[in-house]
Order: structure tokens, then C-alpha cells, then sequence
């Protein structure tokens, strides 16, 4: 079986509730392209175009799908996920990077043709931790809760130590 290789850079996007440094709510979207219907709750992603660095993809993923403009990366916050799934008859090894970026303003929050809203109407969800991790289920996903050792356990003790970290700016 030939195996392909996938690279993707996302966004972690959390804010901070008026009053509530330590808590953030963290968002995600729900995905039209992702067939398993338990799977399509997931951070804004995609595939890193030629001549890109996974920053810049995960930049211009975010705002591609949520139209969100005031953000901003924070440093040191880059975590990497591999894993492999089959698709197609071929087997498929992926690697994304996500980046913990903190939205100051999400007014501009607007669905992109890549989602769809759930059955009860929604297509975006800011919650908790662990409210998003009951919503990220996916097997795969390794931002899921069921993961436990992916990105989400790092933003959860990332999202300690958000308040004094410094943003870099959004390009």
C-alpha cells in the first residue's frame, strides 16, 4: 500500500470572558468536509500551500474560516501531532502543527463554505476545556480528549500560563 504524506498547520484559538483571566473559551468549527458525522467538530486547519511555513498556513487557515482579524499567536505555543489514517485504499501519515492563538475581538466570527451547521443549528461553539473536549471525539483527532497526550492536555496547561504570556502580532 503506497503511503502519502499530509502536512496541515491550525489554530488553537482561545479568549478570555470578560472578568475571567484564567478560564479561556476555546472555539471550535464544524467541519463540511469531514465524513464521520462524530468528527466534525474541530480547530480551524488546512493544508500548508508551497512556499509556506506552517505559521503563515495556520494564519491564513484561521482567518479563512472564521473571518476573524484581531488575534494573536502566542509564543513558544507550537505543537506538532502525527498521525495515520486510510482513506481511499492508501494509507495516509499526517502531520499538523497547531498554534494557541488568543482572539481579542471575535465580532468578526463568520462560517466559511468549509462548515456547516450541527443539527441543533450551530457551525461554531467557544466553550471550556473540557466542553470541547467532549466535542472534539474523533479516534484520530489528536486534539481529542480521548488522546489525552495530544495538543488538548497542551493547551489545557498552556491556558495556565496564557495570562502572562506575550502575543506576537497576526500577519
Amino acid at each position: 500500500m503506497r503511503t502519502i504524506h499530509e502536512h496541515s498547520a491550525g489554530v488553537i484559538p482561545f479568549r478570555r470572558p470578560e472578568g475571567s483571566a484564567l478560564f479561556p473559551l476555546y472555539l471550535v468549527i464544524h467541519s463540511a468536509t469531514v465524513r464521520n458525522p462524530r468528527a466534525r467538530w474541530e480547530f480551524p486547519k488546512g493544508g500548508i500551500e508551497p512556499g509556506e511555513s506552517a505559521r503563515q498556513a495556520a494564519a491564513r487557515e484561521f482567518v479563512e474560516e472564521t473571518g476573524i482579524r484581531s488575534w494573536a499567536f502566542r509564543e513558544g505555543s507550537e505543537r506538532t501531532v502525527t498521525y495515520s489514517y486510510i482513506r481511499l485504499g492508501r494509507r495516509r501519515n499526517k502531520t499538523v502543527t497547531y498554534f494557541l492563538a488568543e482572539v481579542f475581538d471575535g465580532s468578526d466570527l463568520k462560517c466559511s463554505r468549509e462548515h456547516m451547521e450541527d443539527p441543533l443549528g450551530h457551525w461554531s461553539h467557544w466553550g471550556s476545556f473540557e466542553q470541547i473536549g467532549t466535542m472534539l471525539c474523533h479516534p484520530k483527532n489528536p486534539t481529542s480528549s480521548r488522546r489525552g497526550r495530544g495538543v488538548a492536555s497542551w493547551s489545557r496547561y498552556g491556558s495556565s500560563r496564557i495570562a502572562s504570556s506575550s502575543p506576537e502580532g497576526c500577519k
